[in-house]
């Protein structure tokens, strides 16, 4: 099956070609302004490196939440225009389990992406005998993680991956465990191999029920409730 996987939720951004353990992949930094277009050029260049063309691909796997919400957008449109024009199903996928599912920990992991100022999105999986979600994703303030933390750390080790801030590690216990850094970004095949395992589950959608889960409005959005106590 060939795959293609996208993923522009933070600013460490990838993209993935994929056909049986057969891989190219271009893993570049980008920013809110150039999303867009190096999501295209890279895409361009992948499918030159492979040989590959946009008719090859069987299945799109992107990253739909959380994250940037210019990167999330981009991702989903593209991929949305092109299983509209390929007939062809997408599976997505959120950022904080592709974290967790390239990890190995004996013990629960805890996938860490920042978002508003003193608050993080928040996943906890275990992957001992079956990967899975243990609770649902939240949205958790410092205060309330450390709390979290500090009750599940009573009965199980914990581990830390992906962007952690610095004034939140201050304030964890010092039992709490952390990733080696090479495992706190998404990697394009976790990506493709997360989504492959899902689509054969049934897990996935087509271009029209495919959206973004941006998990928090956007500063534009919080800046007009603050401005007009409403939001249209």
């Amino acid at each position: 099956m060939y795959i293609l996987g996208i993923n522009t939720a933070t600013e460490k951004s990838n993209i993935v070609l994929w056909n049986d353990d057969q891989i190219y992949e271009v893993f570049y930094s980008t920013n809110f302004k150039t999303y867009g277009e190096n999501l295209l050029i890279n895409l361009e260049f992948l499918l030159k490196m492979s040989n590959w063309t946009l008719n090859n691909i069987d299945l799109y796997c992107v990253v739909t939440g959380p994250g940037s919400f210019t990167g999330l957008r981009i991702g989903a449109v593209t991929v949305k225009t092109l299983a509209q024009i390929y007939k062809k199903p997408i599976v997505g996928i959120s950022y904080l389990e592709g974290l967790a599912y390239q990890t190995v920990f004996n013990g629960v992991i805890g996938t860490i992406l920042p978002g508003r100022k003193g608050e993080i999105h928040t996943g906890f999986f275990e992957n001992l005998e079956k990967f899975n979600n243990i609770s649902s994703e939240e949205i958790y303030s410092y205060q309330n993680f450390t709390e979290v933390v500090k009750n599940l750390i009573k009965e199980r080790e914990l581990l830390l991956v992906g962007s952690i801030p610095e004034d939140l590690k201050k304030i964890l216990p010092k039992q709490v465990k952390y990733a080696p850094i090479v495992l706190n970004s998404l990697k394009g095949e976790t990506l493709v191999l997360l989504g492959l395992e899902k689509y054969k589950k049934g897990d996935f959608k087509d271009y029209l029920s495919l959206l973004p889960d941006y998990r928090q409005k956007s500063s534009a959005e919080v800046n007009w409730i603050k401005k007009y106590g409403r939001t249209k």
